[in-house]
């Protein structure tokens, strides 16, 4: 069977009779090729680990409420001191969340932590990453310099490694926040995984109550300076003192109210499925790229393609 078409005004044949002439011909160098590629993809699946992902999902409150209590001073204060600044800063936006575990503070905390693994084995973050994952990342980062220097490199390897494992994305549409972890091991990932969350959680409410602790030490220490300054007059002094005592006890039952509430959807749980294709799959592609190759090499050994494409003359006919 010829087929024909026009192009570039020469008349282009492809026949397939020629081409399964070719195929049937060498046959045995495309099932070499095949062969080789399904020894690769046998490899790939015995060499490369499966892995596994552990998500939890968490709703963090956004919205932050302005500060009445330090709002309300600052006209006040202006009277005693027009200097003073009195600001109110903004909760932690959700965008930054993947940024709080990008530190070498959370690292050294999910290091710490003790972990299970799927043998029932309890052992530190640490001693599991030096048993299991530290050899991958040092093979191509080993260092010949002085102990301090290689210490310090290591360290920053270790967290670079971790923060990729680690993966915190925020759906904007409602603001929801999932943590996910991929591990060899699915029980240690669901275990960190739970760790990274209730590290988040802390730190965000720490640093909203912390904010609120700072500014009541602020209305304490201007306390302290108005009751030793003597250059105000007393009806001054009274007034602002009263004022500030009034705020004392609001910044006190802000740090209540500032404290916030992030609630945990759902919790990580251990994957039953690694995060690998399934070995179907991988042999599919390679059998595939096997084929692909081995016909390719087919036509260009000793220009069989020129047996299957002619060019004739530029004649055209349907």
């Amino acid at each position: 069977m010829i087929q024909k078409h026009k192009e570039n005004d020469e008349t282009l044949s492809i026949s397939t009779a020629a081409l399964f002439v070719v195929l049937k011909k060498e046959y045995k160098i495309i099932l070499l090729v095949i062969l080789f590629f399904l020894i690769i993809g046998i490899s790939y699946i015995l060499i490369i680990p499966k892995e596994y992902i552990s998500t939890g999902k968490i709703m963090p409150e956004v919205s932050y409420k302005a500060s009445n209590g330090m709002g309300g001073l600052n006209e006040l204060l202006k009277k005693y001191n027009g200097n003073i600044d009195v600001y109110n800063t903004e909760i932690t936006s959700p965008e930054l969340y993947a940024e709080i575990i990008n530190t070498s503070e959370f690292c050294d905390y999910i290091l710490a932590k003790e972990i299970n693994t799927k043998r029932n084995e309890k052992i530190s973050f640490k001693a599991y990453y030096d048993l299991k994952l530290k050899s991958k990342t040092s093979f191509f980062n080993r260092e010949k310099s002085n102990f301090e220097a290689n210490d310090k490199m290591t360290h920053y390897n270790i967290a670079k490694d971790i923060q990729t494992r680690i993966a915190v994305t925020i759906a904007k549409r409602n603001n929801l926040i999932s943590v996910s972890v991929k591990m060899e091991d699915p029980v240690v990932a669901a275990d960190i995984a739970n760790f990274t969350i209730i590290y988040l959680i802390d730190y965000i409410t720490k640093y909203r109550t912390e904010k609120t602790r700072q500014e009541l030490r602020f209305i304490e220490s201007l306390q302290k300076d108005v009751s030793n300054d003597s250059s105000k007059n007393i009806q001054l002094k009274t007034e602002i003192q009263s004022s500030l005592s009034a705020s004392v006890i609001q910044m006190k039952i802000k740090i209540q109210e500032d404290t916030p509430t992030i609630q945990v959807l759902e919790k990580p749980q251990i994957p039953v499925f690694s995060s690998e294709p399934p070995t179907l799959r991988v042999f599919a592609e390679f059998i595939f790229l096997g084929l692909l190759t081995g016909v390719i090499i087919v036509l260009l050994k000793n220009y069989n393609y020129k047996t299957i494409l002619n060019s004739s003359s530029p004649t055209y006919k349907e």
